[in-house]
């Protein structure tokens, strides 16, 4: 069985051992593709705190076959898609449906749920409302964008300049992450924000804080600003939040994390699951694959989120190099 392991920090390596027997209640998936995020990258790194103990597999998000023949895809609540077989709760994998390939349903779960739940479970905006998206070419900031054109939403996208054109077709006013964008914002929105996503951490919590509008809400998703940032960089964005919370104001400061509010709201998670594979076929939303790597070139993709090239959804191919058996 083909397995990435972070043994300690820093550190992954790339095994080939037996799998374990399957536990009562699971059901095992042959992975095809698994999902590549930052948080991957950040949990090898040791800067991530949601992070298993080591020694762990990272990785989220995953599609591929059980044992009956079914394309299943879907999200773990702990790590652990970075191998050939998976053990989980059949309850967390969702059918993939006619019309939607295997590298478009292993590109959903970690970006398009984290999307969605900012958007029904964190801020809950009526139509209307104006956001700002953070990091809106990334992964999840994309997803946003098309997510908040779903809605009703104005979103502003903030981005390098290369990227207007690309936001533009996804319904969002661009602004330059290189230039005077604060200023720019404010004039465009006056009244501030109704909400601002955002995923970088302290610095850019403050700034986001000051462009909220009234009521708005700021949506944390991430505290880390670099990938060698460490943990404290969590506390340090918690504490600032949790100040938020002492000093009532109106606004309001909000976190997001993902992997509990999927363990918390079972049927929140296979609905938005199934929505999601919906709106790929009704063409709504179309995940953009940038690349896929063998699966023994993990470094390689986790290399191009550290030098921050990532246009679209990276994943790692572990039907490349042959199959085992599917094993009883």
């Amino acid at each position: 069985m083909k397995t990435l392991t972070v043994q300690n920090k820093g550190s992954m390596t790339r095994l080939d051992q037996p799998p374990t027997p399957l536990s009562a209640g699971k059901i095992r998936v042959r992975v095809k593709y698994a999902g590549v995020g930052r948080t991957d990258l950040t949990a090898v790194r040791g800067g991530y705190l949601l992070a298993p103990k080591f020694p762990f597999t990272p990785g989220y998000e995953y599609a591929g076959t059980d044992e009956l023949g079914r394309r299943v895809a879907g999200m773990l609540p702990q790590m652990g898609a970075y191998q050939e077989f998976i053990d989980t709760d059949p309850r967390w994998s969702a059918a993939i449906p006619e019309g939607v390939s295997d590298e478009a349903a292993a590109a959903l779960p970690l970006n398009y749920l984290t999307a969605l739940a900012l958007l029904e479970k964190t801020t809950k905006l009526a139509a209307g409302a104006k956001v700002l998206v953070h990091g809106a070419g990334g992964g999840v900031g994309r997803a946003l964008l098309e997510l908040a054109r779903l809605q009703g939403l104005n979103a502003y996208g903030l981005a390098s300049s290369e990227r207007a054109d690309e936001l533009k077709a996804l319904g969002a006013f661009p602004l330059n992450r290189h230039g005077d964008w604060v200023t720019e914002a404010r004039a465009l929105v006056p009244q501030g924000f109704d909400a601002v996503f955002d995923a970088q951490g302290l610095a850019s919590f403050r700034t986001s804080w000051t462009l909220l509008g009234r009521s708005g809400v700021l949506a944390a998703y991430g505290f880390v600003p670099d990938l060698k940032g460490g943990k404290s960089h969590y506390f340090k964005g918690l504490a600032y939040l949790f100040s938020k919370l002492l000093y009532p104001s109106g606004k309001r400061a909000r976190v997001c994390g993902l992997p509990a509010i999927i363990a918390a709201d079972l049927d929140w998670y296979q609905h938005a699951m199934a929505r999601l594979f919906s709106w790929i076929q009704s063409g709504k939303i179309r995940p953009l694959i940038q690349q896929v790597f063998p699966w023994n070139e993990a470094e390689k993709a986790h290399a191009v989120i550290e030098e921050g090239r990532v246009r679209g959804k990276l994943l790692l191919d572990f039907s490349s190099g042959g199959r085992e058996p599917f094993p009883n």
